[in-house]
């Protein structure tokens, strides 16, 4: 009978930057193919890898693997200078990439020139979001409206890949004439030079989706890697303070055309100490600055918190189990990682609080709603749990955990209900347990 292939799903139960990099990684290593399912160059995996550090923003992070074929799948908004930038950055770091070993889709939504413009003038203005400039709100919208333009024009139609980037920046030097200070820009000679450097990924472009359905018939093994997380999804989370795709299990589907028959398995990774950056409610959030400066870390810092696309400074927060199991419940959630478990370390408390349900219109809910409105009422219920004694960034099994560090992780595993598999310790390759 020939070997069934398998997928493995990653995704994140927060608000993004859990450390799913890590875990890429990781899992990269037994895995054939490494797809990226959503989101753009608004979202980056940092990997620390014997004392260099590695920034993925749209290559998939099993680069890092020789053997290992990446694919940006259709789900993604690309870049194209951008992507070529990240490559020639990656090939300098040591790291072969060429068209044998990735695979851009043809049927990826490109973004354009004018829709960084876009965003530049929304974000500058009374209407900004708190985005990363990088044009994936207008990149998306032009998706749904049906006016945009995917990877495949870079092979078929260059010339009507040029003249809708000059189109693109018209518009937006005539949008521009309302604002004080404007510099338009030439459009005809921006476009000309930004197709001719955008053509260069041509050798790139495939049909992923054959290629993915091709080799998980062959019996060969897929990491489909999300980026951004659960609470960030544009249908499933805290709306309207989300992302524009789908950095879910339903995303990672659609994102790469394969079907629900191939998943092996769903890992949500969650951390310790929950991060924001951007609008919207955070619940748990940690109002004392002292206390969630500490935890935050210093910028330049290995595991600092701040953003690895934008280097903004992220709110930090107690562990939230309502928002966690909704994402468990909405990804169909198999197994669990929790990283920087090392980072409450960093506090001088005897105990931890971990939010295990929300009050909510004088009710108590055990799982968060998907509404930044309703977010916005809801109260955390906190458990006062015992800080252990030891260092657990010094542990490599889990044996070698402190006994109040296990006594942690078997509290939220209960809470929870699924294991948890994986249990990072620090940010290097070898602090990262599986049990």
């Amino acid at each position: 009978m020939k070997k069934r292939g398998r997928v493995t799903i990653l995704v994140g139960l927060q608000r993004g930057d859990e450390g799913k990099g890590r875990l890429s990684d990781k899992l990269a290593a037994v895995h054939d193919i490494v797809a990226r399912y959503n989101g753009g160059p608004n979202a980056g995996h940092t990997i620390f890898v014997k004392g260099q550090t590695i920034a993925f923003h749209q290559v998939p992070a099993g680069a890092l693997y020789p053997k290992v074929l990446n694919v940006v799948g259709n789900g993604m908004y690309v870049d194209p200078l951008k992507l070529l930038a990240e490559i020639a950055q990656l090939q300098s770091q040591g790291i072969k990439i060429s068209p044998k070993n990735l695979a851009v889709s043809y049927a990826a939504h490109l973004i354009l020139p004018h829709h960084i413009l876009m965003d530049e003038l929304r974000e500058g203005g009374s209407g900004a979001q708190g985005s990363t400039k990088a044009g994936i709100a207008y990149v998306a919208a032009d998706k749904y409206e049906r006016v945009g333009v995917r990877a495949e024009l870079l092979d078929i139609d260059p010339k009507l890949l040029e003249k809708t980037v000059a189109e693109g920046i018209n518009k937006v030097n005539q949008l521009g004439q309302q604002i004080k200070d404007f510099k338009p820009v030439d459009a005809g000679a921006e476009a000309k030079l930004w197709t001719a450097e955008a053509l260069k990924l041509k050798p790139y472009i495939a049909d992923s989706a054959k290629l993915l359905n091709d080799q998980l018939q062959a019996g060969k093994s897929v990491l489909a890697e999300g980026a951004q997380a659960s609470w960030l999804d544009i249908d499933g989370g805290m709306y309207p303070y989300v992302t524009s795709s789908h950095p879910t299990t339903g995303g990672a589907l659609n994102g790469l055309r394969i079907g629900y028959n191939y998943i092996d398995k769903v890992i949500g990774v969650m951390k310790a100490v929950p991060s924001h950056v951007g609008g919207g409610p955070f619940v748990t959030a940690i109002d004392d600055e002292s206390v969630a400066k500490h935890l935050r870390g210093s910028r330049g810092d290995i595991d600092g918190e701040f953003g690895a696309t934008t280097g903004r400074p992220r709110g930090v927060g107690w562990l939230d189990l309502p928002a966690i199991r909704t994402s468990i419940r909405d990804n169909g959630v198999t197994e669990a990682a929790l990283t920087k478990l090392d980072t409450l370390q960093k506090i001088s408390k005897k105990t931890i609080p971990v939010a295990v349900a929300y009050k909510y219109r004088g009710q108590e809910l055990k799982e968060a709603p998907s509404s930044a409105y309703m977010l916005q009422r809801c109260q955390p219920i906190y458990k006062e749990l015992p800080l252990w004694k030891g260092d657990v960034s010094q542990a490599r099994s889990w044996n070698d955990l402190p006994e109040g560090a296990r006594k942690f992780i078997s509290f939220l595993e209960a809470e929870i209900g699924i294991p948890i598999t994986m249990i990072g310790v620090g940010p290097d390759r070898e602090q990262l347990i599986t049990r």
